[in-house]
């Protein structure tokens, strides 16, 4: 009986982890306001605390190349938004603590150079949903999201969805984004290019 409580509650988990969130229509305006939001570098991703090898393995490339993007979009005023997963599910931790509240899986990648305390911590895949990301955003009048981290067919994908929902314009940047493998990551850029987001370069970012 307790197995089968425990696989129920992960598969509620899971379909309510997919949900991906209405919100409020952002205010239009011919001023563009970007921030960047970098998505699930932590611990259970790409950290100590993580069980997939892929992550592992592209670890120290993402990495650096967030640092480098974090560091110049902050020293052009632009805001820095920093997203992480935590679950306080007990039933889900005991399967799976990667994620665990308090644990090293829930903070931010140790490599990580954090250049603002703007943090939002998160229990589903989409990044607005039951968060404070919303008033986050429209406190600094944001209409425009450049977005990196992982996974793409996952959080990455969700947060999209939700950002355009709010008549975001969303911008990927390519070299900055991770999946579970390189197909998978060129998949997405495929769906999300289709929807309508941005797909650039690091070389191609002007802040002009």
């Amino acid at each position: 009986m307790f197995i089968v409580i425990l696989i129920g509650n992960l598969l509620l988990f899971e379909k309510k982890a997919s949900v991906v969130s209405e919100g409020e229509p952002i205010a239009t305006s011919d001023v563009v306001r970007p921030a960047l939001l970098v998505i699930d570098v932590q611990g259970a991703t790409t950290g100590e605390a993580s069980l997939n090898s892929y992550y592992i393995a592209e670890s120290e490339s993402l990495i650096r190349t967030i640092n480098q993007l974090t560091e110049s979009f902050h020293s052009h005023n632009i805001p820095v938004i920093y997203i992480r997963s935590e679950i306080t599910n007990p039933l889900i931790n005991l399967l799976n603590a990667s994620y665990a509240k308090g644990g090293i899986g829930a903070r931010f990648d140790k490599r990580m150079n954090l250049v603002s305390d703007m943090e939002v911590i998160k229990s589903r895949n989409d990044a607005f949903l039951k968060t404070s990301l919303d008033e986050l955003l429209r406190q600094h009048q944001v209409n425009k999201l450049y977005i990196v981290g992982l996974d793409a067919a996952h959080c990455i994908n969700t947060t999209v969805a939700a950002a355009q929902n709010r008549n975001y314009d969303v911008t990927l940047i390519k070299e900055a984004i991770l999946s579970k493998s390189a197909q998978m990551k060129d998949s997405m850029m495929t769906v999300f290019h289709a929807r309508g987001a941005m797909l650039v370069s690091m070389d191609s970012l002007s802040f002009d």
